[in-house]
């Protein structure tokens, strides 16, 4: 990660979306009847977590994606519990075990997303985002919804993106 952060992106999204478009936009058009998204409270919470689940999904796959980063340093560490109160208990404990694990020399044979597996963490791609989720990890407020069309399974991570597909499941055929 950067070593030089300036602001946690809680802050910045909490300041730009939910106060300034969400509350001073939106609410300013409130008098001709707009209102702010009933998605906008999960956005919220997703704000605070969902980067996080995402960069755990993309550090166990990174020999799948050909993009090798580096796990969180104990100053990261420190950084992200101070900004993020619960992220060492959760994510932090993973990332320690993994760099025991080997993760950082790929010469050890240690694959991130076989521990995933081997611990019963199954990674799933959500349909609508193409962006990978991992349910029973995930802090964020999605939980796993799968559908079948045409005779495939189809996984989504949120009710927003499971009302999306259900109106048009054939838009996101491969």
């Amino acid at each position: 990660g950067s070593k030089f952060k300036v602001e946690p992106w809680v802050k910045t999204w909490n300041r730009w979306v939910y106060e300034e478009w969400g509350g001073i936009w939106i609410g300013r058009l409130g008098k001709y009847g707009v209102e702010s998204p009933r998605s906008l409270r999960d956005a919220k919470t997703d704000a605070y977590w969902a980067h996080h689940d995402l960069a755990l999904a993309a550090f166990a796959l990174w020999p799948l994606g050909f993009s090798r980063l580096s796990l969180p340093d104990e100053e990261d560490q420190a950084w992200f519990e101070a900004n993020y109160p619960g992220w060492a208990d959760h994510y932090g404990k993973i990332y320690n075990e993994w760099k025991k694990l080997g993760y950082e020399d790929p010469k050890s044979g240690f694959i991130p997303y076989a521990w995933l597996l081997q611990n019963g963490h199954d990674v799933y791609i959500d349909r609508v985002s193409q962006v990978p989720f991992i349910p029973s990890l995930a802090k964020a407020s999605g939980s796993l919804r799968v559908h079948e069309h045409n005779g495939k399974k189809h996984s989504l991570t949120d009710q927003w993106g499971e009302r999306m597909w259900l109106s048009e499941p054939e838009r996101y055929e491969c």
